[in-house]
Protein backbone atom coordinates (compact mmCIF):
# COMPACT_ATOMS: atom_id res chain seq x y z
CA UNK A 1 0.00 0.00 0.00
CA UNK A 2 3.15 2.49 0.78
CA UNK A 3 3.89 2.57 -3.17
CA UNK A 4 -0.22 3.39 -3.72
CA UNK A 5 -0.06 6.06 -1.45
CA UNK A 6 3.35 7.89 -3.06
CA UNK A 7 1.75 10.29 -5.06
CA UNK A 8 0.69 13.76 -5.24
CA UNK A 9 -2.67 12.11 -6.55
CA UNK A 10 -3.08 10.76 -3.13
CA UNK A 11 -2.75 6.89 -4.62
CA UNK A 12 -0.08 5.33 -7.98
CA UNK A 13 -2.59 3.97 -9.89
CA UNK A 14 -4.66 7.31 -10.37
CA UNK A 15 -2.05 9.12 -12.46
CA UNK A 16 -2.82 6.66 -15.44
CA UNK A 17 -5.95 8.61 -14.74
CA UNK A 18 -4.62 11.82 -15.08
CA UNK A 19 -2.28 11.15 -17.86
CA UNK A 20 -5.35 10.16 -19.93
CA UNK A 21 -7.12 12.83 -19.04
CA UNK A 22 -4.74 15.60 -19.89
CA UNK A 23 -3.68 13.62 -23.08
CA UNK A 24 -7.43 13.56 -24.52
CA UNK A 25 -8.02 17.02 -23.70
CA UNK A 26 -4.49 18.25 -25.25
CA UNK A 27 -5.89 16.33 -29.02
CA UNK A 28 -9.32 17.49 -28.87
CA UNK A 29 -8.95 20.63 -26.93
CA UNK A 30 -12.67 19.85 -25.25
CA UNK A 31 -14.20 19.69 -21.70
CA UNK A 32 -16.63 17.24 -23.09
CA UNK A 33 -15.76 13.70 -21.55
CA UNK A 34 -18.03 11.84 -24.72
CA UNK A 35 -15.88 13.75 -27.39
CA UNK A 36 -12.52 12.96 -25.10
CA UNK A 37 -13.10 9.55 -25.06
CA UNK A 38 -13.00 6.51 -27.93
CA UNK A 39 -15.82 4.56 -26.68
CA UNK A 40 -18.20 4.76 -23.47
CA UNK A 41 -15.69 2.88 -21.72
CA UNK A 42 -13.06 4.65 -21.41
CA UNK A 43 -15.86 7.69 -21.19
CA UNK A 44 -16.96 6.14 -17.97
CA UNK A 45 -12.88 5.81 -16.26
CA UNK A 46 -12.28 9.60 -17.24
CA UNK A 47 -15.78 10.37 -15.24
CA UNK A 48 -14.52 8.31 -12.40
CA UNK A 49 -11.44 9.51 -12.14
CA UNK A 50 -13.01 13.45 -12.11
CA UNK A 51 -15.39 12.75 -9.46
CA UNK A 52 -12.84 10.13 -6.90
CA UNK A 53 -12.93 11.53 -3.23
CA UNK A 54 -9.07 11.39 -3.31
CA UNK A 55 -8.65 13.66 -6.15
CA UNK A 56 -8.49 17.58 -5.71
CA UNK A 57 -7.84 20.28 -7.70
CA UNK A 58 -4.55 21.13 -5.77
CA UNK A 59 -3.03 17.47 -5.97
CA UNK A 60 -3.55 17.59 -9.61
CA UNK A 61 -1.63 20.76 -10.02
CA UNK A 62 0.98 19.74 -7.53
CA UNK A 63 1.11 16.41 -9.64
CA UNK A 64 1.62 18.21 -12.54
CA UNK A 65 5.15 20.03 -11.53
CA UNK A 66 6.39 17.19 -10.02
CA UNK A 67 6.03 15.15 -13.30
CA UNK A 68 7.51 18.37 -15.05
CA UNK A 69 9.94 19.29 -12.80
CA UNK A 70 11.17 22.85 -14.21
CA UNK A 71 14.05 24.33 -12.44
CA UNK A 72 13.58 27.91 -11.21
CA UNK A 73 16.74 27.95 -8.90
CA UNK A 74 18.95 31.02 -8.70
CA UNK A 75 16.22 32.55 -10.87
CA UNK A 76 13.65 35.95 -10.29
CA UNK A 77 10.04 34.50 -10.11
CA UNK A 78 6.71 36.61 -10.78
CA UNK A 79 3.48 34.71 -8.96
CA UNK A 80 0.33 35.87 -10.87
CA UNK A 81 -2.87 34.85 -9.16
CA UNK A 82 -6.17 36.23 -10.42
CA UNK A 83 -9.70 35.01 -9.84
CA UNK A 84 -12.34 34.00 -12.36
CA UNK A 85 -16.12 32.78 -12.43
CA UNK A 86 -16.85 29.52 -13.88
CA UNK A 87 -20.59 29.57 -14.82
CA UNK A 88 -22.96 26.55 -16.05
CA UNK A 89 -26.32 27.04 -17.62
CA UNK A 90 -29.32 24.82 -15.24
CA UNK A 91 -29.20 21.27 -15.51
CA UNK A 92 -31.90 18.98 -13.34
CA UNK A 93 -29.42 16.34 -12.78
CA UNK A 94 -26.49 18.21 -11.63
CA UNK A 95 -25.62 18.97 -8.43
CA UNK A 96 -26.54 22.53 -6.77
CA UNK A 97 -23.09 24.86 -7.49
CA UNK A 98 -22.57 28.15 -6.30
CA UNK A 99 -24.41 31.88 -6.22
CA UNK A 100 -22.78 33.57 -9.45
CA UNK A 101 -25.07 36.82 -9.98
CA UNK A 102 -28.60 38.25 -8.99
CA UNK A 103 -29.21 38.23 -12.35
CA UNK A 104 -28.26 34.95 -13.83
CA UNK A 105 -29.79 31.40 -13.94
CA UNK A 106 -26.88 29.87 -13.72
CA UNK A 107 -24.59 28.31 -10.77
CA UNK A 108 -20.89 27.98 -10.71
CA UNK A 109 -17.86 28.36 -8.76
CA UNK A 110 -14.86 30.71 -8.46
CA UNK A 111 -11.49 29.54 -9.39
CA UNK A 112 -8.23 31.33 -8.27
CA UNK A 113 -5.01 30.11 -9.62
CA UNK A 114 -1.60 31.07 -9.23
CA UNK A 115 0.56 31.04 -12.78
CA UNK A 116 4.38 31.26 -12.28
CA UNK A 117 6.24 33.36 -14.76
CA UNK A 118 10.46 34.59 -14.93
CA UNK A 119 10.62 38.14 -13.95
CA UNK A 120 13.34 38.75 -16.06
CA UNK A 121 11.79 37.69 -19.92
CA UNK A 122 8.13 37.06 -18.31
CA UNK A 123 8.33 33.20 -19.55
CA UNK A 124 5.05 31.03 -18.43
CA UNK A 125 7.01 28.14 -16.33
CA UNK A 126 3.36 26.63 -15.80
CA UNK A 127 0.37 26.58 -13.18
CA UNK A 128 1.73 26.58 -9.55
CA UNK A 129 -1.42 26.33 -7.30
CA UNK A 130 -5.08 27.15 -7.41
CA UNK A 131 -7.69 27.64 -4.53
CA UNK A 132 -11.57 27.52 -5.46
CA UNK A 133 -14.71 29.20 -3.24
CA UNK A 134 -18.08 28.64 -4.33
CA UNK A 135 -20.87 30.91 -2.50
CA UNK A 136 -23.80 29.20 -1.64
CA UNK A 137 -27.57 30.41 -2.11
CA UNK A 138 -30.13 31.99 0.07
CA UNK A 139 -33.34 31.61 -0.91
CA UNK A 140 -35.26 31.50 2.29
CA UNK A 141 -35.87 34.84 4.94
CA UNK A 142 -33.95 33.12 6.90
CA UNK A 143 -30.94 32.41 4.95
CA UNK A 144 -30.89 35.85 3.52
CA UNK A 145 -30.99 37.06 7.20
CA UNK A 146 -27.89 35.05 8.11
CA UNK A 147 -26.15 35.91 5.05
CA UNK A 148 -26.71 39.58 5.74
CA UNK A 149 -25.59 38.86 9.33
CA UNK A 150 -22.60 37.27 8.00
CA UNK A 151 -21.58 40.25 5.90
CA UNK A 152 -21.76 42.68 8.94
CA UNK A 153 -19.55 40.61 11.25
CA UNK A 154 -16.99 39.66 8.58
CA UNK A 155 -14.90 42.19 10.22
CA UNK A 156 -14.36 40.01 13.08
CA UNK A 157 -13.66 37.06 10.79
CA UNK A 158 -9.73 36.54 10.78
CA UNK A 159 -8.12 36.82 7.14
CA UNK A 160 -6.97 33.26 7.17
CA UNK A 161 -11.13 32.24 7.47
CA UNK A 162 -11.78 34.77 4.49
CA UNK A 163 -12.54 34.17 0.76
CA UNK A 164 -9.92 36.72 0.19
CA UNK A 165 -7.35 34.17 1.80
CA UNK A 166 -7.15 33.06 -1.46
CA UNK A 167 -4.63 35.39 -2.53
CA UNK A 168 -2.29 34.25 -0.06
CA UNK A 169 -3.17 30.17 -0.76
CA UNK A 170 -2.74 30.18 -4.24
CA UNK A 171 0.75 31.48 -4.43
CA UNK A 172 1.82 29.56 -1.42
CA UNK A 173 1.31 26.53 -3.33
CA UNK A 174 2.97 27.82 -6.05
CA UNK A 175 6.11 28.84 -4.46
CA UNK A 176 6.32 25.51 -2.48
CA UNK A 177 5.88 23.54 -6.18
CA UNK A 178 8.39 26.18 -7.60
CA UNK A 179 11.23 26.03 -4.73
CA UNK A 180 14.76 27.49 -4.72
CA UNK A 181 13.82 30.70 -6.70
CA UNK A 182 16.11 33.48 -6.32
CA UNK A 183 13.20 35.51 -4.83
CA UNK A 184 9.07 35.39 -5.28
CA UNK A 185 7.02 38.59 -6.25
CA UNK A 186 3.33 38.36 -5.87
CA UNK A 187 1.40 40.51 -8.58
CA UNK A 188 -2.13 41.05 -8.06
CA UNK A 189 -4.97 43.51 -9.50
CA UNK A 190 -7.02 45.77 -7.05
CA UNK A 191 -8.64 43.19 -4.89
CA UNK A 192 -5.07 42.01 -3.39
CA UNK A 193 -4.83 45.60 -1.79
CA UNK A 194 -5.14 43.93 1.54
CA UNK A 195 -3.05 44.94 4.34
CA UNK A 196 -2.92 41.27 5.99
CA UNK A 197 -1.86 39.72 2.50
CA UNK A 198 0.87 42.22 2.50
CA UNK A 199 1.79 41.37 5.95
CA UNK A 200 1.74 37.59 5.87
CA UNK A 201 3.67 38.08 2.56
CA UNK A 202 6.32 39.99 3.83
CA UNK A 203 6.77 38.02 6.76
CA UNK A 204 7.39 35.45 4.29
CA UNK A 205 9.83 37.33 2.50
CA UNK A 206 8.09 37.64 -0.37
CA UNK A 207 7.98 40.62 -2.37
CA UNK A 208 5.13 42.25 -4.03
CA UNK A 209 3.49 44.02 -6.71
CA UNK A 210 -0.22 44.85 -5.88
CA UNK A 211 -2.79 47.85 -7.93
CA UNK A 212 -4.03 49.83 -5.06
CA UNK A 213 -7.77 50.00 -4.23
CA UNK A 214 -7.79 52.14 -1.30
CA UNK A 215 -6.86 55.59 -0.60
CA UNK A 216 -5.13 54.11 2.59
CA UNK A 217 -4.13 56.31 4.95
CA UNK A 218 -0.49 57.05 6.29
CA UNK A 219 1.40 56.87 9.04
CA UNK A 220 4.92 58.39 8.27
CA UNK A 221 4.91 61.95 10.76
CA UNK A 222 6.31 63.54 7.51
CA UNK A 223 2.79 62.76 6.03
CA UNK A 224 0.64 63.38 9.86
CA UNK A 225 -2.95 62.18 8.88
CA UNK A 226 -2.19 62.17 5.03
CA UNK A 227 -3.92 59.30 2.77
CA UNK A 228 -2.08 57.93 0.06
CA UNK A 229 -3.78 59.79 -3.20
CA UNK A 230 -3.38 62.94 -1.50
CA UNK A 231 0.23 62.43 -1.09
CA UNK A 232 0.96 60.80 -4.53
CA UNK A 233 -1.11 64.40 -6.40
CA UNK A 234 2.23 66.35 -4.72
CA UNK A 235 4.92 64.20 -5.91
CA UNK A 236 6.71 65.57 -9.35
CA UNK A 237 6.22 63.51 -12.97
CA UNK A 238 9.71 61.95 -12.66
CA UNK A 239 9.38 60.24 -16.64
CA UNK A 240 7.25 60.28 -19.84
CA UNK A 241 6.92 57.61 -22.04
CA UNK A 242 4.92 55.63 -24.76
CA UNK A 243 3.55 52.49 -24.04
CA UNK A 244 2.05 49.96 -26.58
CA UNK A 245 -1.35 48.75 -24.48
CA UNK A 246 -3.65 45.79 -25.72
CA UNK A 247 -7.20 46.05 -26.02
CA UNK A 248 -9.25 44.56 -23.42
CA UNK A 249 -13.12 44.48 -23.26
CA UNK A 250 -12.55 47.82 -22.16
CA UNK A 251 -9.99 49.76 -23.75
CA UNK A 252 -8.93 49.37 -27.82
CA UNK A 253 -5.35 48.75 -28.24
CA UNK A 254 -3.51 51.86 -28.63
CA UNK A 255 -0.67 53.80 -27.82
CA UNK A 256 -0.75 55.97 -24.36
CA UNK A 257 1.39 58.34 -23.46
CA UNK A 258 2.31 58.08 -19.58
CA UNK A 259 3.36 60.40 -16.62
CA UNK A 260 5.08 58.47 -14.22
CA UNK A 261 5.59 58.92 -10.85
CA UNK A 262 6.90 57.07 -7.96
CA UNK A 263 8.19 57.70 -3.91
CA UNK A 264 7.86 55.85 -0.67
CA UNK A 265 5.19 55.71 2.63
CA UNK A 266 3.91 53.63 5.31
CA UNK A 267 0.94 52.99 5.61
CA UNK A 268 -0.99 52.74 8.57
CA UNK A 269 -2.54 49.49 9.79
CA UNK A 270 -6.83 49.67 9.52
CA UNK A 271 -8.69 48.93 12.31
CA UNK A 272 -10.32 46.22 10.08
CA UNK A 273 -7.01 44.27 10.45
CA UNK A 274 -7.24 41.87 13.57
CA UNK A 275 -3.73 40.04 13.09
CA UNK A 276 -1.82 41.51 16.32
CA UNK A 277 1.41 39.36 15.06
CA UNK A 278 1.44 42.39 12.12
CA UNK A 279 3.46 45.61 12.66
CA UNK A 280 1.11 48.58 12.82
CA UNK A 281 2.49 50.34 9.63
CA UNK A 282 3.97 48.86 6.64
CA UNK A 283 6.06 50.28 4.97
CA UNK A 284 6.57 50.36 1.31
CA UNK A 285 6.87 52.34 -2.28
CA UNK A 286 4.39 53.48 -4.69
CA UNK A 287 4.54 53.88 -8.53
CA UNK A 288 2.12 55.56 -10.45
CA UNK A 289 1.03 55.29 -14.28
CA UNK A 290 -1.22 57.91 -15.89
CA UNK A 291 -2.07 58.21 -18.86
CA UNK A 292 -2.07 61.88 -20.96
CA UNK A 293 -5.65 63.12 -22.04
CA UNK A 294 -4.36 63.81 -25.79
CA UNK A 295 -3.78 59.86 -25.73
CA UNK A 296 -7.36 58.97 -24.44
CA UNK A 297 -9.22 56.98 -26.94
CA UNK A 298 -13.03 58.37 -26.92
CA UNK A 299 -14.83 57.90 -23.93
CA UNK A 300 -12.95 55.26 -22.48
CA UNK A 301 -10.99 55.49 -18.99
CA UNK A 302 -7.47 56.50 -19.40
CA UNK A 303 -4.74 54.58 -17.61
CA UNK A 304 -4.41 55.20 -14.24
CA UNK A 305 -2.21 52.91 -11.88
CA UNK A 306 -1.53 52.76 -8.70
CA UNK A 307 0.40 49.90 -8.06
CA UNK A 308 1.86 49.36 -4.27
CA UNK A 309 5.19 47.28 -4.47
CA UNK A 310 7.81 46.01 -1.44
CA UNK A 311 10.36 46.52 -4.06
CA UNK A 312 12.92 49.67 -3.66
CA UNK A 313 12.10 51.95 -6.64
CA UNK A 314 14.62 54.78 -6.13
CA UNK A 315 14.85 55.42 -10.10
CA UNK A 316 12.86 55.53 -13.25
CA UNK A 317 14.45 52.30 -14.26
CA UNK A 318 12.79 50.55 -11.35
CA UNK A 319 9.42 52.41 -11.48
CA UNK A 320 9.74 50.74 -15.20
CA UNK A 321 10.47 47.23 -14.21
CA UNK A 322 7.45 47.75 -11.64
CA UNK A 323 4.67 48.61 -14.30
CA UNK A 324 6.17 46.08 -17.17
CA UNK A 325 5.91 43.03 -14.21
CA UNK A 326 1.98 44.39 -13.51
CA UNK A 327 2.03 44.37 -17.12
CA UNK A 328 2.68 40.86 -17.78
CA UNK A 329 -0.44 40.00 -15.47
CA UNK A 330 -2.40 39.74 -19.28
CA UNK A 331 -0.94 36.26 -18.96
CA UNK A 332 -2.90 35.53 -16.94
CA UNK A 333 -6.21 37.28 -18.29
CA UNK A 334 -5.08 35.41 -21.55
CA UNK A 335 -5.52 32.12 -19.71
CA UNK A 336 -8.79 33.11 -18.46
CA UNK A 337 -9.99 33.19 -22.04
CA UNK A 338 -8.51 30.03 -23.24
CA UNK A 339 -10.18 28.08 -20.78
CA UNK A 340 -13.43 29.95 -21.87
CA UNK A 341 -15.38 30.26 -24.78
CA UNK A 342 -12.27 31.08 -26.76
CA UNK A 343 -10.68 27.83 -26.08
CA UNK A 344 -11.62 25.22 -23.95
CA UNK A 345 -14.98 26.10 -23.54
CA UNK A 346 -15.09 24.70 -19.71
CA UNK A 347 -18.58 25.77 -18.97
CA UNK A 348 -20.13 23.46 -21.50
CA UNK A 349 -18.80 20.88 -18.91
CA UNK A 350 -21.44 18.32 -18.55
CA UNK A 351 -20.00 16.73 -15.26
CA UNK A 352 -22.59 16.64 -12.71
CA UNK A 353 -20.82 16.67 -9.30
CA UNK A 354 -19.57 19.60 -7.84
CA UNK A 355 -16.38 18.11 -7.06
CA UNK A 356 -15.97 16.23 -10.58
CA UNK A 357 -16.29 19.81 -12.07
CA UNK A 358 -13.47 22.01 -9.88
CA UNK A 359 -11.20 18.84 -11.02
CA UNK A 360 -12.16 18.89 -14.67
CA UNK A 361 -11.68 22.51 -14.19
CA UNK A 362 -8.58 22.39 -13.13
CA UNK A 363 -7.49 19.66 -15.73
CA UNK A 364 -8.60 22.40 -18.10
CA UNK A 365 -6.37 24.74 -16.60
CA UNK A 366 -3.20 23.01 -16.84
CA UNK A 367 -3.84 22.24 -20.85
CA UNK A 368 -4.45 25.81 -21.26
CA UNK A 369 -1.19 26.74 -19.62
CA UNK A 370 0.58 24.87 -22.07
CA UNK A 371 -1.08 27.35 -24.69
CA UNK A 372 -0.09 30.36 -23.14
CA UNK A 373 3.61 28.81 -22.39
CA UNK A 374 3.80 29.05 -26.49
CA UNK A 375 1.98 32.27 -26.49
CA UNK A 376 4.89 33.61 -24.16
CA UNK A 377 7.94 31.84 -26.47
CA UNK A 378 6.26 32.35 -30.12
CA UNK A 379 8.86 35.73 -31.01
CA UNK A 380 11.96 33.66 -29.13
CA UNK A 381 12.44 36.43 -26.95
CA UNK A 382 12.26 34.24 -23.51
CA UNK A 383 14.48 31.23 -24.51
CA UNK A 384 12.81 29.16 -21.81
CA UNK A 385 13.83 25.84 -22.19
CA UNK A 386 11.43 23.25 -24.53
CA UNK A 387 12.01 20.90 -20.84
CA UNK A 388 9.26 23.35 -19.80
CA UNK A 389 6.65 22.37 -21.22
CA UNK A 390 6.84 19.19 -23.23
CA UNK A 391 8.07 15.25 -22.41
CA UNK A 392 11.17 14.09 -24.43
CA UNK A 393 8.95 11.81 -26.50
CA UNK A 394 7.08 14.84 -27.79
CA UNK A 395 10.22 16.49 -28.01
CA UNK A 396 11.75 13.95 -30.55
CA UNK A 397 8.25 14.12 -32.52
CA UNK A 398 8.81 17.90 -32.48
CA UNK A 399 12.21 17.65 -33.68
CA UNK A 400 10.65 15.22 -37.10
CA UNK A 401 7.85 17.87 -37.59
CA UNK A 402 10.17 20.97 -38.08
CA UNK A 403 12.18 19.15 -41.02
CA UNK A 404 8.26 18.94 -42.49
CA UNK A 405 6.96 22.36 -41.54
CA UNK A 406 9.71 24.39 -42.70
CA UNK A 407 9.44 25.98 -45.81
CA UNK A 408 11.98 25.75 -48.98
CA UNK A 409 13.31 29.39 -48.18
CA UNK A 410 15.45 30.62 -45.63
CA UNK A 411 12.76 33.24 -44.09
CA UNK A 412 10.48 29.83 -43.79
CA UNK A 413 13.01 27.76 -42.02
CA UNK A 414 12.59 27.94 -38.06
CA UNK A 415 14.46 30.50 -36.79
CA UNK A 416 14.51 29.47 -33.24
CA UNK A 417 17.59 27.21 -31.16
CA UNK A 418 16.22 22.82 -30.96
CA UNK A 419 16.59 23.67 -26.97
CA UNK A 420 14.40 26.56 -26.63
CA UNK A 421 10.24 26.51 -26.16
CA UNK A 422 10.28 28.81 -28.72
CA UNK A 423 11.54 26.23 -31.49
CA UNK A 424 8.12 24.10 -30.45
CA UNK A 425 6.13 27.10 -30.56
CA UNK A 426 6.83 28.03 -33.90
CA UNK A 427 6.50 24.47 -35.66
CA UNK A 428 3.18 24.52 -33.11
CA UNK A 429 2.25 27.49 -35.08
CA UNK A 430 2.62 26.61 -38.70
CA UNK A 431 0.84 23.02 -37.62
CA UNK A 432 -2.22 25.70 -36.67
CA UNK A 433 -2.42 27.38 -39.80
CA UNK A 434 0.54 30.04 -39.71
CA UNK A 435 2.31 31.23 -42.84
CA UNK A 436 5.43 31.12 -41.11
CA UNK A 437 6.90 34.60 -41.99
CA UNK A 438 8.13 36.57 -38.93
CA UNK A 439 6.12 39.90 -40.87
CA UNK A 440 2.70 38.71 -40.74
CA UNK A 441 0.86 38.75 -37.66
CA UNK A 442 2.39 36.80 -34.83
CA UNK A 443 0.20 33.29 -34.06
CA UNK A 444 -2.41 33.49 -31.24
CA UNK A 445 -3.68 31.56 -28.81
CA UNK A 446 -6.42 30.18 -31.26
CA UNK A 447 -3.29 29.45 -33.82
CA UNK A 448 -1.93 27.57 -31.17
CA UNK A 449 -4.86 25.43 -29.89
CA UNK A 450 -5.63 24.36 -33.66
CA UNK A 451 -1.75 23.30 -33.79
CA UNK A 452 -2.08 21.51 -30.92
CA UNK A 453 -4.77 19.42 -31.78
CA UNK A 454 -3.07 18.73 -34.68
CA UNK A 455 0.24 18.01 -33.16
CA UNK A 456 -1.47 15.29 -30.41
CA UNK A 457 -2.94 13.69 -32.88
CA UNK A 458 -0.31 13.02 -34.94
CA UNK A 459 1.72 12.37 -31.73
CA UNK A 460 -0.41 9.66 -31.27
CA UNK A 461 1.16 7.92 -34.69
CA UNK A 462 4.39 8.68 -33.80
CA UNK A 463 3.96 6.39 -30.46
CA UNK A 464 2.77 3.29 -32.67
CA UNK A 465 5.41 3.60 -35.32
CA UNK A 466 8.57 4.22 -33.86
Amino acid sequence: MGKRLNSKLGDKRLEKGFEALLNSMLIHYSVILRQLATGRGEEVQLGRFVNNPKVTSKGLVDHCCEQLGVDVKGRPVLVINDTSTISFAPNARREELGFVGPNSTKSGFDVHPAIVLDGENGACYGLGGISIYKTEFARTEQEQADQAQRRRDKWKTPFEEKERYKWFDAPRQAIANYADASSYTLIGDREADIYDLMGLGLQQQWDFVYRSRTNRLLSTPSHGQTKLYQAIEQWPVAHTYELDLPGTKKRTAHQAIIDLKFGSVAIAKPESCRNTDLSDQIDLWVVQAKERSQTIVGKEKPVHWILLTSHPVQNTEQALQIVQWYLWRWTIEQLFRTLKSKGLNVEKAEVESFHGLVNLATMALIAAVQVMQLVQARDGQTLQRIGDAFFEPEIQCLTALNTKVEGKTQKQKNPHPPNTLSFAAWIIARLGGWSGYQKDKPPGPITFIRGLNRFYNILEGYYLFR
